[in-house]
């Protein structure tokens, strides 16, 4: 078991009104195991956590 550290979730696609960035929640993980955000969502590293639920994230342009 690793150490915990903090993750975001976040839209890829709008949903009502919260648009693409919104993040939905905020969880801590130790990396066992695997995650599965579902569709419209993606799921980032926030170390600092610069992220809370209902702010924006803008992700990086691939």
């Amino acid at each position: 078991m690793g150490n915990a550290e903090n993750y975001i979730v976040y839209r890829t696609e709008a949903s009502g009104d919260e648009g693409i960035g919104y993040v939905v929640n905020a969880i801590m993980w130790d990396g066992t195991g695997s995650l599965s955000p579902g569709d419209g969502l993606a799921i980032v590293a926030d170390a600092k956590g610069d992220y809370p639920i209902g702010s924006i994230y803008a992700a990086p342009a691939s």
